[in-house]
């Protein structure tokens, strides 16, 4: 699975308080949650950015979601960002 890289201005502040996929999904946003629901993330995940101006967190990414014609995003670590998407950048 490759995942296209987007530009950092896709990660907005209003996108990322909209990111419902864990809520929706009825999983935490926990490494083991996180791994064990990979194939939702995988489904839904439209691309990702890491240099991110909004929210930047040190080892971390932003990855993007298309849910219901809704685009949003969350943080995933380096590590969770790996085993769930293999080599997708």
């Amino acid at each position: 699975m490759k995942l296209q890289r987007l530009p950092s201005d896709s990660f907005s502040w209003s996108r990322w308080r909209n990111c419902d996929i864990f809520e929706r999904f009825h999983f935490g946003c926990r490494t083991y949650d996180i791994l064990r629901r990979r194939h939702l993330l995988q489904e839904y995940a439209v691309g990702y950015n890491d240099d991110l101006y909004c929210r930047r967190k040190k080892g971390c990414l932003g990855v993007m979601f298309l849910i219901d014609d809704s685009f949003s995003w969350c943080h995933l670590t380096e590590e969770e960002f790996e085993k769930v998407f293999g080599n997708a950048r």
